[in-house]
């Protein structure tokens, strides 16, 4: 029974959510589907075409430092009770994603050497740089670093680039709405932090203001939008204030759940906000620049 116990419990984790859900998230997916929509999403808002090499370099990237911080954050030293589930897969199947990185590293490589203009290559070397940093002070100083903004941040960078490096000029509405984006990736490596950390009363407290905040921002600037009739900036800012009001629908709701036995899973919100994530998608057709 000892045994069984944990067995049970994992499948009832599991059972909550549809198994396509919990494999892109295990198989460290859920990132890089995120990065590469909102870039392009970006790009567009920007009146530029995001190549698909760039794209590909993001997503690639992506799961390469996903998975690379997942495996480290599964190290033997590394505190139990800080470990979830993709930790947990991550450290059960550690070779097969050793195998598959170094595919996908050659594969980012070739990209970068014959694919990528210059100003990608260096912006995208930049971006790289600035996540090595974050690596050394994680997890080889294991100082305190703020994770969730760093991550935040530099991943709304990271999706920035195919963007950045082609467009000449950019509105202000664009740069507004590339910061609420920013913001909008902070708050849901935040929320994540909170939801799989249920001790944080004055933390948590704090994720409705933030969400309603960005919801707000996005708000105003999706109307400026709308003034200077820019459609891709107004389903940019459109993107962002959906999601923000889903992570404060996610966060609601976890409040609501969390007194009650059947308290839905970490594993459920975790692939949930990063669902949240994925408004773009809405607004494929049409999209006229």
């Amino acid at each position: 029974m000892a045994v069984a116990a944990p067995v049970l419990a994992q499948q009832q984790r599991r059972a909550s959510l549809p198994g396509v859900l919990v494999s892109w998230h295990l198989l460290s997916l859920d990132a890089p589907t995120v990065a590469m929509l909102w870039a392009w999403a970006i790009a567009r808002a920007a009146h530029v075409h995001a190549s698909a090499s760039a794209i590909a370099v993001l997503g690639i990237g992506t799961w390469l430092i996903y998975v690379a911080d997942r495996l480290l954050d599964s190290r033997a030293q590394a505190p139990r009770d800080a470990l979830r589930e993709r930790h947990r897969f991550h450290a059960r199947h550690r070779r097969g994603f050793l195998a598959a990185s170094g595919v996908a590293g050659g594969v980012i490589l070739w990209l970068v050497a014959t694919r990528l203009s210059a100003a990608a290559r260096r912006d995208d070397a930049a971006i790289f740089a600035v996540f090595l940093v974050y690596f050394v002070f994680v997890h080889l100083i294991g100082s305190r670093f703020p994770r969730s903004l760093a991550v935040g941040v530099i991943f709304a960078a990271a999706s920035a680039v195919p963007a950045w490096s082609q467009a000449e000029l950019f509105s202000a509405a664009w740069i507004a709405a590339a910061a609420l984006f920013a913001a909008l990736c902070w708050l849901n490596c935040a929320a994540i932090h909170v939801w799989e950390r249920q001790g944080l009363p004055a933390r948590s407290s704090r994720i409705p203001a933030v969400a309603l905040s960005v919801a707000a921002a996005a708000g105003a600037v999706a109307a400026g939008s709308v003034a200077l009739r820019d459609s891709g900036t107004l389903r940019l800012a459109v993107s962002i204030l959906a999601s923000a009001l889903l992570l404060f629908a996610l966060h609601l709701d976890q409040r609501r759940l969390a007194h009650r036995a059947d308290d839905r899973p970490a594993l459920s919100l975790r692939v949930l906000a990063d669902a949240a994530l994925l408004t773009p998608v809405l607004f494929f057709f049409p999209w006229r620049p």
